[in-house]
């Protein structure tokens, strides 16, 4: 109960911070934006020019279907992990005292594109492979592969701060989240689950208005459903910007030992013990939290 009630508290924090720059939250919606361009801009000329040969029962459009999918798949993951960053890159500057901008966390997050594509490959790459191990139809497969994609999500939980600020490619950035998860475990499947229940509670009148809305007839359910998905994005935007402040948070404080700005009195500071201090700070740079000036895209 204790790491759970650090967990809530840290999430205030993170809604305090969220207050004070609300453009943060425009930013994943920026992202759902461009993800949405490219399945348009991509997916939609291959489907018509695909249907249009399939009429005859061919099969050799299977080839551009299966291309045309897999480099919608990794646009939308770079879309998805550079907009994150963003959020991050905002976060951050916060921290530093700073006052971030759309603008400015954009730029901050597109200075580090040389990290951010070689990081959406591989996550991409393990992602399809646990999605593939997932629709296995061997039970035990199934499991397995829902087990992997829990652990790939606690493991990975602090990769895009550690893209952010120490600017590592991905097999160092992977390795540095595992080296930081010995010591903020706890706190990290709290967090994924704590942010989760949140998101679940805050989207549960969405759902009843889209299930009022079913029950009241065609027009009805029209405005219920628009109305419903639109407050259950809305939810999503929110939780997802405040999951990356907390992440940018709980790095600051697990490589520096400083309490982020805004974070002072979430109970944050009691979430390590002191054999978290030392290994830690190996390879962050220096600089506080504020600091600059690290390495490049290193494999």
């Amino acid at each position: 109960m204790g790491r759970f009630r650090r967990t809530m508290d840290t999430a205030k924090a993170s809604w305090a911070v969220l207050q004070h720059d609300r453009e943060l939250a425009v930013l994943p919606i920026l992202g759902a934006l461009a993800s949405l361009a490219v399945v348009l801009g991509i997916g939609l000329p291959i489907w018509l020019s695909t249907d249009g040969i399939d009429d005859g029962g061919s099969s050799g459009s299977e080839p551009m279907l299966w291309i045309g999918g897999i480099i919608i798949l990794f646009a939308v993951t770079v879309i998805t992990v550079f907009f994150n960053a963003a959020v991050v890159s905002g976060a951050r500057e916060r921290f530093s005292g700073g006052d971030p901008t759309i603008s400015s966390a954009i730029k901050g997050a597109f200075s580090r594109l040389h990290v951010i594509v070689p990081w959406a490959i591989l996550a991409l790459t393990v992602g399809m492979i646990i999605r593939a191990i997932q629709s296995s139809d061997n039970m035990v497969a199934r499991i397995l592969g829902s087990l992997l994609n829990m652990a790939w999500g606690v493991l990975t939980f602090l990769v895009v701060p550690i893209l952010v600020v120490e600017q590592t490619g991905p097999f160092r950035s992977l390795s540095r989240s595992g080296e930081l998860l010995r010591h903020t475990w706890g706190e990290n499947l709290i967090a994924q689950v704590g942010f989760g229940i949140i998101g679940l509670v805050a989207a549960i009148p969405g759902i009843i208005i889209i299930a009022i809305g079913a029950s009241a007839g065609s027009a009805g359910a029209v405005i219920g459903v628009t109305i419903g998905f639109a407050w259950i994005a809305l939810v999503s935007v929110v939780i997802s910007t405040l999951t990356a402040i907390f992440q940018m948070a709980l790095y600051l404080y697990a490589t520096t030992g400083q309490v982020p700005m805004g974070f002072e009195n979430s109970g944050i500071s009691d979430t390590f013990h002191e054999r978290s201090q030392g290994p830690l700070m190996r390879g962050f740079g220096g600089g506080g939290l504020g600091g600059g000036g690290f390495g490049g895209g290193r494999f």
